[in-house]
């Protein structure tokens, strides 16, 4: 009779992984000290960011964000800390945060830059995403025509017509490199710099 004592004969259970294989203490083993290489820039870098923590932690911790002048808001910090000490006069950003947001618009066009904004991330979503439908690509194409027109005004058709010699480019291409391809290439150049230079601006006026 052949002896099978050694064969298992029920499954274990699975049991967890050590501690030192997974979770954060496996990660910062495995990227930060798995070298002397990797511990010394590790320390470098732990150096240099309590270095910058510790300069300007304080200053951010002092900071004064509602004051009607800079000599107000040193007289609050000196007044709160004490002589000497120094901080953040942050009380400009919510004095100032339209202009820093929307340079010198007028308020009643702050719609302008907004939705170039929100059309720009549209346009990044199939560029950065693979869940964005590839469709969009096409609007992505033709949103630095829109913010153009957003952003500086003026007729819709001069970003038209910018578009348009592209189009050209791309359709002499085409039609060019189906017979030479170096001549394809220097039609998509050459047809969109003589329709932008010679027809472009004729073209806008007539329509």
């Amino acid at each position: 009779m052949t002896d099978t004592s050694y064969v298992r004969t029920a499954m274990l259970p699975a049991q967890k992984p050590p501690a030192s294989e997974t979770g954060v203490v496996h990660w910062v083993r495995a990227n930060l000290l798995s070298s002397w290489g990797n511990i010394l820039l590790t320390a470098l870098s732990v150096y240099v960011i309590y270095a910058i923590i510790a300069a300007i932690g304080p200053w951010l911790f002092r900071s004064v964000w509602n004051a009607g002048s800079l000599q107000e808001c040193r007289q609050i910090i000196t007044a709160t800390w004490g002589e000497g000490k120094t901080g953040a006069c942050f009380a400009v950003i919510s004095e100032r945060w339209q202009q820093i947001v929307f340079g010198f618009y007028p308020k009643e066009l702050y719609w302008r830059p907004t939705l170039t904004l929100v059309l720009m991330l549209v346009a990044l979503g199939p560029i950065l995403f693979s869940w964005v439908p590839r469709q969009v690509l096409w609007f992505s194409l033709t949103f630095p025509a829109v913010a153009f027109w957003l952003l500086w005004g003026g007729t819709i058709w001069l970003p038209v017509m910018i578009l348009v010699g592209f189009a050209l480019g791309f359709v002499a291409f085409r039609v060019v490199s189906a017979v030479n391809g170096l001549g394809g290439v220097l039609a998509a150049i050459f047809v969109p710099i003589l329709w932008w230079m010679f027809l472009c601006n004729p073209v806008t006026a007539l329509v």
